[in-house]
């Protein structure tokens, strides 16, 4: 009887699996050891782990993946996959992609150098994250004011489209 009870147990369990329903404390696992590897000084580590979530569309482990490729931290430095990983988690509404991005675009990393870009990027990722908003306040303090209308204009549409409409098609 208790095998059968085991069997039972072991086949709701695979079955949970099966449907995502444990998958989520399994993702959270795979991001926190990353972290850890990271911190530990193992970055080829933290990419091993988050290779396959940002694969299967976790926004925090695309940030997280497109971080250490814009750096070189455990993979070969690759702009333009750190670009397209970092939309990957923006078009989720990942703040922490959203700075990613306004680095790219204020150190012409993989893309053109565009302040005004850098700055619709920074500006969508200040209530977050302070270093954007350093970046947002350092750009706008040198951007004309009709410049500050256009990104204002930009923010609000990304904003509005549910990051969907946020001029990806720039990012190559």
């Amino acid at each position: 009887m208790l095998n059968v009870v085991k069997k039972s147990l072991l086949t709701i369990l695979a079955l949970f699996c099966l449907f995502g329903v444990v998958s989520s404390n399994a993702i959270s696992d795979d991001l926190n050891k990353g972290f850890a590897e990271l911190t530990e000084g193992r970055p080829a580590g933290a990419v091993k782990l988050w290779l396959p979530l940002a694969e299967g569309g976790d926004r925090i482990a695309q940030a997280s993946l497109a971080l250490l490729y814009q750096t070189g931290q455990g993979v070969t430095r690759d702009y333009k996959k750190a670009n397209e990983l970092l939309v990957a988690s923006a078009m989720q509404g990942y703040p922490f992609a959203f700075t990613g991005l306004g680095k790219s675009f204020h150190d012409g990393l993989g893309v053109n150098k565009d302040m005004k870009i850098a700055m619709v990027w920074f500006l969508l990722a200040m209530d977050y994250d302070p270093n954007a908003k350093a970046m947002a306040n350092m750009i706008g303090a040198e951007l004309p004011k009709s410049a500050l209308r256009d990104v204002q204009r930009k923010v609000n549409e990304c904003q509005s489209s549910l990051y969907q409409d946020c001029s990806y098609d720039l990012i190559k």
